[in-house]
């Protein structure tokens, strides 16, 4: 097993670093503060693995934890773990109202913290940072000062209370690199697993853009149940039904279902059923309206598509293949190419449209290179022979590598 220093013993740190201990590994820790670097700090609402009882009576004075000044932690370690955190100012804690401002993560400690590490290294190292940072972030502030050593991004999906069960049974291990693939630190983390879960090593932005994501996510589910339950309350519901049947749909709802690359949400159902609930919003004084935002957002986003794709273009005629709002079902109705077409006509653009795979040989196309955007995943759509020198625009990444055609998967890097 690893020797594994770990600088910062807070929330998430010192819960880390026994749990370290308690995979096998020997673990030396480091805070600034001296109060952290003891036992007795831990939370006592941090529970066990098991959720059964609190962590602090699953170990005793044998635990393979020890607590040394920072020179020791990282020069006796195999590779060295940053949690420290990335605070945000008391305004945009969640506890006061919103203010009209928005502001980034205070990064000050974290870059503080990696400098200190590479300052005191007598050899090159794998840096693995824990802390949350907003896409970037590992690339501007941290990234920069580890010049000679293997930076990690490894954000961990834990919750206060349950750090030790949510290291143990992971739904999977986050990786973000750069130069270097992650060796030690991926070792590290994976032993402490009891469960069978994925890997992913990706760029420091996919990693980054994933940890915040999640969050987001389980905050807009958590969203959505709040005005579910408000809406039941004021129109006679009762919402431990709607909640009940809303957690039985597991095809749609609580599963991989619509995330994924594509266009906005479309059809004959659902953006109408938002515009019209912003409505009932209103009637029934909700107060913020959810439902106009999505709506919003939806229109922004098909609005940048076809920005993107204009650019993409660089004068070349524009064409958009497929216009229903999903493949299969010639339906235009609540269609988001459709929204996508019409904002741009209002600028002035104006684009050839193939609404389905059997309008192609009726269609009054370029003959030379043109801009393609694929606005409904046919299959057809995705085969379609492309001229040379051609730009395709795939929101939907459902066309391949190509000769002679540049194809832009929008949103992948590689």
């Amino acid at each position: 097993m690893a020797s594994v220093g770990l600088v910062g013993l807070g929330k998430l740190g010192l819960p880390t670093a026994i749990t370290l201990a308690q995979s096998g590994h020997r673990v030396l820790g480091y805070d600034l503060d001296p109060a952290r670097m003891s036992l007795d700090s831990l939370a006592p609402y941090e529970l066990d693995a098991e959720r059964a009882g609190p962590l602090s009576a699953t170990f005793d004075d044998t635990l393979d934890l020890h607590f040394r000044d920072l020179a020791e932690v990282v020069n006796d370690s195999d590779c060295v773990l940053v949690a420290v955190e990335t605070p945000h100012g008391p305004l945009y804690e969640g506890i006061t109202p919103l203010p009209q401002t928005r502001a980034d993560f205070s990064y000050e400690a974290l870059t503080a913290a990696v400098r200190a590490v590479v300052a005191v290294a007598n050899r090159p190292i794998e840096i693995g940072v824990i802390s949350t940072v907003l896409p970037g972030g590992v690339r501007r502030h941290v990234l920069p000062y580890t010049a000679g050593h293997s930076l990690v991004y490894c954000p961990q999906f834990i919750a206060m209370g349950t750090v030790a069960a949510d290291l143990r049974t992971p739904e999977f291990v986050l990786l973000g690199y750069g130069e270097s693939k992650p060796l030690v630190v991926k070792e590290v983390l994976e032993s402490m697993r009891r469960n069978d879960c994925p890997t992913f090593e990706v760029s420091y932005e996919s990693a980054e853009l994933a940890k915040v994501s999640y969050n987001t996510f389980v905050g807009a589910k958590v969203t959505v149940a709040n005005v579910v339950q408000q809406t039941a309350h004021q129109v006679g519901a009762n919402a431990a039904d709607v909640f009940a049947i809303l957690r039985s749909s597991t095809r749609r709802l609580a599963s991989p279902t619509y995330i994924g690359p594509g266009m906005g949400d479309g059809g004959p159902c659902h953006p109408r059923d938002n515009i019209a609930l912003s409505w009932l919003a209103g009637e029934l004084d909700l107060g913020a309206d959810l439902f106009s935002a999505l709506m919003f957002q939806r229109e922004a986003y098909v609005g940048w598509l076809g920005d993107t794709f204009v650019k993409a273009a660089q004068g070349r005629p524009l064409v958009v293949l497929g216009t229903a709002y999903k493949p299969g079902v010639p339906i235009e109705t609540g269609s988001s190419t459709v929204l996508m077409v019409n904002l741009a006509a209002a600028k002035g653009v104006d684009m050839t449209l193939v609404a389905t795979p059997d309008d192609i040989a009726t269609s009054d196309l370029p003959q030379g290179p043109a801009a393609y955007f694929i606005g409904c995943p046919e299959r057809a759509f995705a085969a379609f022979d492309f001229p040379a020198g051609s730009v395709v625009v795939d929101p939907w990444h459902v066309v391949g590598d190509l000769d002679d055609v540049t194809v832009i998967r929008v949103g992948e890097h590689r």
